[in-house]
């Protein structure tokens, strides 16, 4: 049996269904959820089970789109597939890990007034996240990265290590509350920080979807999977997938967020509304209390 230690490009190599199991994608979960764990004995602290749900959820979509066989697709045979793996790196794997962080393990990870904490600040500044997000989904996508960094495993590693470093840099001051974390950003800001992005992830998608030739040597001279399926169907496709998996799928999480912040103020609105009403009808109470002598 074939063992690597990181999914990458083969060229040449016609795919086969035999199993090659990627070492590296289970050291490195393995390292995610036996840190967690550690984390939280060392502190002598009980692992919240609701948290560690989502922490254990966000290293298994990790692991699902890094081992066999989507990763090894991904990464050498089909764009569509390699951008499904960003989408799921991005937009699942990313804020199921922020979300399962507990307040307490991230200040003692960044304790207050720190290096490390004046790091983590500035990089999660939101203008400074949503710059380094998109730099990071352009300069990955170039043709000219794709076909140097992951015909190596050592190179298609660092791909995929700058892919859910960008996506934890870029959601954690959505994601994260005010006064934990000093960079949260709230209504309607927050909408308008994600539309952002959403809005320059077309840019690549829209270069998959209407270039005339294929961009990618390495799809383009990948043997193919199945007759009727060319390279350049499969990078439209992978900009489909971009549109759909990344744009839209984003805009329903603005809506969604929008909407509860719309109905957050209209709660906030009422409870006003009613203290004010609240406190006038007392003052009416004091004036006629005080105006009627046999009171």
């Amino acid at each position: 049996m074939n063992v690597a230690f990181w999914c990458s490009s083969t060229p040449g190599q016609i795919w086969t269904w035999r199993y090659t199991p990627f070492l590296g994608v289970w050291a490195v979960a393995a390292a995610l959820v036996g840190g967690y764990v550690l984390a939280h004995r060392r502190a002598g602290r009980r692992v919240d089970r609701r948290l560690l749900r989502r922490w254990v959820l966000g290293v298994l979509a990790l692991v699902v789109v890094s081992e066999w066989p989507i990763g090894q697709l991904g990464v050498g045979y089909l764009a569509t597939v390699g951008i499904a793996r960003y989408i799921v790196y991005t937009f699942v794997a990313a804020p199921l890990l922020i979300a399962g962080l507990p307040d307490w393990l991230v200040e003692r990870w960044f304790p207050a007034g720190t290096r490390r904490e004046r790091v983590l600040r500035s990089l999660t500044y939101w203008p400074i996240a949503l710059l380094i997000f998109n730099a990071v989904l352009i300069g990955t996508h170039l043709p000219v990265t794709i076909d140097t960094l992951k015909t190596t495993q050592l190179g298609s590693f660092g791909v995929d290590v700058l892919h859910l470093a960008a996506a934890l840099t870029w959601w954690w001051p959505a994601m994260r509350r005010a006064p934990a974390e000093p960079n949260a950003i709230e209504e309607p800001l927050r909408a308008f920080y994600l539309f952002a992005s959403s809005v320059l992830m077309f840019v690549p998608a829209a270069f998959l979807t209407f270039s005339p030739l294929p961009l990618y040597g390495l799809y383009e001279l990948a043997p193919p999977l199945w007759l009727g399926f060319d390279p350049l169907q499969d990078q439209q496709s992978a900009g489909i997938v971009m549109n759909v998996g990344g744009g839209f799928v984003l805009w329903g999480i603005i809506a969604s967020l929008f909407l509860r912040w719309a109905a957050d103020q209209q709660r906030s609105d009422e409870r006003a509304r009613r203290e004010r009403d609240a406190a006038t009808l007392e003052r009416i109470r004091a004036l006629e209390h005080d105006g009627d002598p046999s009171a």
